[in-house]
């Protein structure tokens, strides 16, 4: 709560006391109990936002002060019972005190409606209605008066009104605080559903970079390495052959602005201005071996089983697990290695295996690089299957199998 909007609160807080002090005091009883009354009703008004409580206590102990040691009508003050009660019922504390308090305030209602002293009649108290009985003696037809003292039920009936009073004000206010907590958990559940969005986005933002991230460095390093192997063939050639210098040249370019224009995608991507060219897949293979044919690296395709359409995720992942370990052999296999590709048509699953007869690896395959950790990333995603180390004659040897059902599907 803004201080601001406490102060309003005090000041109609202190504007209903000032109105109900003023009614009490035109209606003032002619008793030197009234002003103590008058005050301690006023302080538990004061007190019965921040201490319904105390509050309550206070309000009761001033009615039980003007009106146990003489029975008068209801003083506008002794509303600060009820707005005690109806501000306790809807505190936020819990609801059993209210509940007791109300119980207390009814059994002493009770209480004191049955201990109430019968009234007299006599000359000096004339008779009460409430507690005589009138009766027509026969055959004389006289009328006889007779003081009646009144049972329980009858005086429990005179204080139904005042109890329902206080049942009322409990039920309203234990109904504001049920309202009150039902709000906060729906603020709750709600800003509990903001952070899981948000959880939600940036972990999204994440796989998004990841991926990002391994286009790149497919589509740099591949186009790097074919420029670099071309560059070192071009200027091996410069003098001894100026046309084969010419033609590496051509194909520096040629990869050069086809690694740029996939780079302008991804980075389209990212600034959320998609450049709406279609992604590569198996069908761009042939022209990917191509690429690497003109850098003087001899490559082999083979095709086995019936080729069919594939999953756009597995299209994708199939050229780029191709391109990466032709790149991989470009940069390790050594000078004068030979490569070959294998794409395998199966009914559930696509292979692709790349293997080179270069220089093999020291040691154990270094899935850590971001080469083939990038190959193995993409094929956990489609829940496939790597095999990716020395061959068997040589050389170096990557292997991955992709499911072609959806990933989960059974």
């Amino acid at each position: 709560m803004s201080r601001l909007t406490g102060l309003r609160w005090v000041a109609v807080d202190v504007c209903g006391v000032a109105v109900l002090a003023i009614a009490s005091a035109e209606d003032r009883h002619e008793t030197d109990r009234w002003g103590l009354y008058a005050a301690v009703m006023v302080v538990s008004l004061l007190l019965a936002r921040h201490r319904p409580l105390l509050a309550l206590v206070l309000s009761v102990a001033g009615t039980a002060l003007l009106h146990l040691p003489e029975p008068t009508g209801v003083d506008p003050l002794d509303l600060a019972v009820l707005v005690a009660l109806f501000a306790l019922a809807a505190a936020e504390r819990p609801r059993r005190v209210g509940a007791i308090a109300c119980g207390l305030l009814l059994a002493g209602i009770g209480a004191a409606s049955l201990a109430r002293p019968v009234a007299r009649v006599d000359a000096v108290h004339p008779p009460d209605t409430h507690a005589v009985a009138i009766r027509v003696e026969k055959p004389t037809g006289r009328v006889v008066v007779e003081p009646v003292e009144p049972n329980w039920s009858n005086r429990l009936w005179e204080s139904s009104g005042l109890m329902l009073a206080l049942a009322a004000a409990y039920l309203l206010g234990d109904n504001l605080r049920g309202r009150r907590r039902h709000l906060r958990t729906l603020e709750r559940r709600a800003a509990d559903l903001e952070r899981e969005q948000r959880q939600r986005v940036a972990l999204a933002t994440a796989a998004e970079r990841a991926r990002i991230t391994r286009e790149l460095h497919d589509v740099v390093a591949h186009g790097l390495s074919v420029m670099v192997v071309q560059a070192q063939g071009a200027a091996a050639a410069l003098k001894r052959h100026p046309d084969r210098t010419e033609h590496a040249l051509r194909d520096i370019v040629t990869t050069g602005r086809s690694s740029l224009a996939e780079m302008r995608r991804l980075l389209a991507i990212v600034r959320e201005e998609p450049e709406l060219a279609p992604q590569p897949g198996v069908q761009a293979l042939p022209e990917l071996i191509d690429r690497i044919r003109a850098a003087g690296t001899t490559v082999t395709f083979t095709v086995e089983g019936e080729p069919a359409p594939l999953p756009a995720g597995v299209d994708l992942s199939a050229y780029r697990i191709a391109q990466e370990a032709l790149t991989n052999t470009l940069k390790h296999a050594g000078p004068g290695a030979g490569a070959a590709v294998r794409l395998g048509f199966h009914a559930e699953t696509l292979e692709i295996e790349v293997r080179n007869d270069g220089r093999p690896p020291d040691g154990p395959a270094d899935v850590t690089g971001n080469g083939l950790r990038g190959i193995a990333e993409r094929v956990r995603l489609l829940d496939g299957e790597l095999e990716a180390g020395a061959g068997d004659g040589g050389g170096f040897r990557v292997l991955a199998r992709l499911p072609l059902r959806p990933v989960g599907a059974g």
